[in-house]
């Protein structure tokens, strides 16, 4: 591809910022000639009082990943309302098996983007900034469900793909609008003798919904879902609303101590069965990290640490053991395999 940018910024007034940016940029296979921009603003109140804004929009070409990923596996899911052993492949999207499904060429996600903001520093050592924004987003390249049926065991079968009951592929396939909240405060504390420690407190509040979705294709017709309900909700669901960090930075002459506590808001899976009383959500959950580390000279650190000290799990989902799902379902934001507690030895050159 060949690109060009050009950034501009300058101030009307002594407290008022204006600025833009344009960018132009042509691939040479596919997607063409893309145009992005940006617009900001900061207006300064006071010297500790501002208000920010932004409108851009942005692009997105599809990835190598998204255009020739392939694999196969055995998993199991829920077909019919019980759970099943599933043979299903990813096909690339150009690949004969995929077109014959209905995939059809990868189109460029686009963006719109719109933020507004302030920023707030009552004393030296406190600062305060809120962030509101919205993100609309057109295209967007997403898997589809896991297409099942006779039909689609042939098509496998007709393009040499043998023993796969099931398929997916990467399609242009929602249009969405995510709307968030950032909030971030930072205030650093002396303690004197004692040394320093710089508090830190960042909440987000976020929420995706589904302006519209490819339903069907026409060669498969309307009885094959694409977008089906686990589809959508891997947009919608499976990542928490809310997540609340809480976190202490301690620093006193060779010693440093760093705690944090995060509270992921709660998330839920769906499969794609009709059957909704084997959807799962999971409860809102603390997750603790530690990290305490020594300086053995100015360029030798060492360390002992935690993530998930309390070996903290998700709530188990009460599947078939004869299935060999994870009992703790496939999207936890922390895991599933509890706490890991680390040595750490680290040298600056």
């Amino acid at each position: 591809s060949v690109a060009s940018y050009v950034d501009v910024g300058f101030n009307p007034v002594p407290d008022w910022y204006v600025g833009s940016a344009l960018r132009y940029e042509h691939y040479n296979q596919g997607v063409g000639a893309t145009r992005s921009g940006k617009l900001t603003t900061r207006y300064d109140f006071t010297p500790q009082f501002a208000v920010r804004a932004t409108v851009s929009n942005g692009f997105r070409a599809p990835s190598l990943a998204n255009s020739l990923f392939s694999a196969r596996s055995t998993t199991y899911g829920v077909v019919d309302g019980v759970y099943q052993s599933i043979n299903y492949g990813v096909l690339p999207t150009g690949s004969g098996a995929a077109r014959a499904l209905g995939a059809e060429d990868l189109k460029p996600e686009r963006s719109t983007n719109f933020s507004l903001g302030f920023t707030l520093t009552p004393t030296d050592q406190l600062t305060l900034t809120a962030d509101a924004y919205v993100i609309n987003l057109r295209d967007r390249i997403t898997l589809t469900g896991t297409l099942l049926g006779d039909e689609v065991t042939q098509v496998l079968l007709n393009n040499g793909i043998d023993s796969t009951s099931g398929g997916q592929y990467f399609i242009n396939g929602a249009d969405t609008r995510t709307k968030g909240l950032d909030l971030v405060s930072n205030y650093r504390q002396d303690l004197g003798q004692y040394g320093s420690v710089k508090w830190t407190a960042a909440f987000n509040w976020n929420q995706t919904k589904i302006l519209s979705y490819k339903e069907s294709t026409s060669i498969l017709g309307t009885s094959y879902e694409l977008m089906d309900r686990e589809a959508r909700n891997l947009i919608t669901g499976v990542q928490p609303r809310t997540k609340l960090i809480l976190g202490g930075d301690w620093s006193i002459e060779r010693f440093n101590l760093n705690l944090a506590l995060t509270r992921y808001g709660s998330y839920k899976e769906v499969n794609s069965s009709a059957n909704r009383d084997l959807d799962r959500v999971y409860s809102a959950k603390w997750i603790t990290d530690l990290d305490l580390g020594y300086n053995l000279s100015k360029n030798l650190n060492v360390a002992i640490g935690a993530k998930n000290l309390f070996d903290i799990y998700p709530r188990k989902q009460g599947v078939p053991s004869s299935t060999m799902v994870s009992s703790y379902g496939t999207y936890s934001p922390y895991g599933f395999t509890g706490g890991y507690y680390y040595t750490r030895l680290t040298y600056a050159f």
